[in-house]
């Protein structure tokens, strides 16, 4: 149930994302197109962008983190017998936790500084920037306490095991091979639900 909420939560992050990034080239773009074709332009659009960036990279940081993409070495990891790897694990989660929560500290304080602090241009309050920081610390907490959950009490498994990949592509190649096995087996349980209806029948 708890892993259905957070693959739920992950894809409304990136559907969230997804709608900052067009926010961020209708901004940006546009501004261009009336800079240069009307000798004119929307004056809040480079700080609005700088902003909306913002959000984007940390949202981005917790979607990569609950797929495993943050690039990382493993070559030590991938010699080790099954008890190091385990080992090893439990010690970078604890010291991304360590992380995780001095990342909330230090935004809530300057949230709380900055609550009364407005952009010179768009008057956004900075409170909002360091927001995030807050948000994506705590979303990134969640994941490394399911993560530790999975591998001290319910067993993990070798992706449990395996916190981030070595190359760009690799990352991409895995989440495009574990996007098709999901869809696969989607349709091989609808399938398997028809014959058992057909049969029922």
């Amino acid at each position: 149930m708890f892993d259905r909420v957070v693959i739920s939560l992950m894809r409304h992050l990136e559907t969230l994302i997804a709608v900052i990034l067009a926010l961020m080239v209708i901004l940006v773009f546009g501004n261009v197109v009336l800079r240069y074709g009307f000798n004119s332009g929307i004056t809040e659009s480079e700080e609005l962008s700088r902003y909306l960036f913002i959000w984007l990279t940390f949202l981005g940081a917790v979607v990569a983190m609950h797929e495993h993409a943050h690039l990382g070495v493993d070559s030590l990891l991938g010699v080790l017998p099954r008890a190091g790897k385990v080992f090893c694990v439990v010690v970078s989660d604890l010291m991304m936790l360590a992380a995780v929560g001095m990342l909330f500290s230090g935004s809530w304080k300057q949230t709380v500084i900055n609550w009364q602090t407005r952009s010179p241009v768009s008057q956004v309050p900075l409170a909002l920037i360091y927001v995030v920081g807050l948000v994506a610390s705590a979303l990134m907490a969640i994941l490394i306490l399911r993560n530790l959950y999975r591998v001290l009490i319910v067993g993990a498994d070798d992706r449990d095991l395996t916190l981030s990949v070595e190359s760009e592509e690799l990352a991409s190649l895995e989440y495009s091979s574990a996007s098709l096995l999901d869809k696969n087996n989607g349709v091989a349980r609808t399938g398997n639900d028809e014959r058992q209806s057909g049969s029922g029948a």
